[in-house]
């Protein structure tokens, strides 16, 4: 609803045209297309975005008889959208849209859209991707979880990416060198696939504004950090791998910054571990790391020949020393129940931040409430 120039409360063009669109099945020529959308609803105060539910676009013709909702956000509940081609952008970009939602909508192909600044895509069945190397995109937050991607070809071009977040596709190999063409990239999400190597180029990749890698839920036996220039890095996760050595002093020598490091369902050896706990205490960082089989848990508890001189314990007295390995037991128990309480208050600031930031570029002055 909205004032007109005479000051009469009317019924605003978008939700009627919408309505329109939702009862209706478009006539072209000799066949009957369906483009229809069953249910929708909308932002009835801000007006700033719409659900579509069980769309159905089936061809460029469906599209070119519909009229989007002038909104800035539209999102995509279930129903199908058989091509996210050209046309279907060009009739987003009339409509004002700058925030596109698809959550279950069959989508067979997308052609990466110009026009929109931020796209999620969430278990879709996405197969393949069309980026045009001459286009100039403005995309600057990319999630496409949840769906069948196996390579992320030419998505070196879109290069305002801030956020791309590719959890829970099929890619088993990644160039590095995909990621140098993005220079604001803050957050780069790859768990959940099948990515086994980083590609065969040796070139140092320097992404200046990266903040938070995850690549847990993968099949990697070792990380590239020596090619690997995060000077901004301070969220790491590699959870869930087949790491079994990890060189925690070149880690934190090349991510300087580093704070949060999730390295849990490894199978470290009793080196990397020993080592990796006591640099990441010197150095303050809050880090996840199963423990092994190993002697001695130096960088937990005293030194056992220590604890027995302070407390007088004689070699003989087993039981002692029995109630010495129980404490060790409890005190690393309860040191790890901190570490993982730090560490998810540390994503939940991280998630907070990135939420502001998405909000601030779609709402303007009235603040949006997020559809999804």
């Amino acid at each position: 609803m909205f004032l007109d120039a005479a000051g009469t409360m009317t019924t605003s063009l978008s939700v009627l045209c919408l309505i329109t669109c939702a009862s209706v099945t478009f006539l072209v020529g000799p066949k009957v297309y369906a483009a229809v959308v069953r249910q929708y609803t909308c932002d009835s105060y801000f007006q700033s975005w719409c659900q579509l539910h069980n769309a159905t676009v089936h061809m460029d013709t469906d599209v070119q008889a519909s009229v989007f909702p002038r909104v800035r956000q539209l999102g995509f509940i279930y129903g199908s959208i058989g091509n996210f081609s050209h046309t279907f952008n060009n009739q987003l970009f009339k409509a004002g849209v700058l925030r596109v939602f698809a959550r279950g909508t069959r989508i067979t192909n997308l052609t990466m859209p110009n026009t929109i600044e931020q796209l999620y895509l969430r278990d879709n069945g996405l197969q393949a991707i069309e980026i045009e190397p001459r286009t100039r995109y403005t995309l600057r937050y990319l999630r496409l979880q949840m769906n069948k991607l196996r390579t992320i070809a030419r998505f070196e071009h879109l290069t305002q990416l801030l956020e791309l977040n590719l959890c829970d596709n099929l890619i088993e190999d990644i160039a590095l060198d995909t990621f140098a063409t993005m220079p604001n990239l803050r957050q780069l999400i790859l768990c959940g696939n099948h990515i086994k190597t980083f590609g065969s180029s040796t070139a140092v990749v320097l992404l200046p504004s990266l903040t938070h890698l995850d690549l847990g839920g993968n099949f990697l036996t070792k990380l590239p950090l020596e090619r690997w220039q995060l000077p901004q890095l301070i969220n790491l996760s590699v959870r869930d791998n087949l790491l079994t050595v990890l060189d925690s002093g070149l880690l934190v020598r090349r991510f300087p910054l580093l704070r949060i490091l999730d390295a849990s369902a490894n199978a470290l050896d009793c080196h990397s571990y020993h080592e990796a706990l006591q640099t990441f205490v010197n150095r303050s960082v809050v880090h996840l790391i199963d423990r092994r089989m190993c002697s001695v848990d130096d960088a937990i508890v005293l030194d056992v020949e220590e604890m027995r001189r302070i407390n007088g314990i004689t070699p003989d007295d087993r039981t002692a020393i029995m109630e010495v390995r129980h404490l060790k037991e409890r005190i690393f128990l309860q040191q790890r129940t901190i570490q993982q309480q730090r560490m998810e208050i540390e994503q939940l600031r991280a998630n907070l931040t990135t939420l502001m930031e998405q909000f601030d570029l779609v709402a303007g002055p009235a603040r949006a409430v997020d559809p999804f």
